[in-house]
Formats: C-alpha cells, structure tokens, sequence
C-alpha cells in the first residue's frame, strides 16, 4: 500500500470507500471548500476499498475525521 511522507503530510484518516453512499467526489468538494486546493493542506491516496486522507495540520485532520467518519 502506498503511504506518503510522514514529514510532509504527518496527519492521516482513512475511511472505507464502498456503496454505503459515502461518495467521493463531495468528500472532495466539501475539502477543497474548507481547504483549498489537493496537494496543497490535503492529499488522498486511493485504494480498492478505502481511501486514505493527509493533512499537514492536525486541527483540520480531527474537522475532517468529525465531518466524515
């Protein structure tokens, strides 16, 4: 599994990817509204059944782990 550098994204949450309705793309939306721009605060990693999130701020990790998990 591929993981990113612990230095430049030390903050990650994973969440399963499924049909249980959690989509991706608001996800998507929802972070690029309160974070801006991928690879800027935030970078995801995708994978067959889940999908790992990278903050490089711990503040915006736990909102997001609120918000989605």
């Amino acid at each position: 599994m591929r993981e990113l550098k612990k230095s430049l994204w030390p903050y990650k949450v994973t969440l399963p990817i499924d049909d249980s309705g959690m989509k991706i793309d608001e996800i998507e939306l929802w972070l690029g509204s309160q974070l801006g721009v991928f690879k800027g605060q935030w970078n995801a990693v995708y994978h067959h059944r889940t999908t790992d999130f990278y903050f490089r701020d711990a503040g915006m990790a736990t909102l997001f782990a609120l918000r989605w998990k």
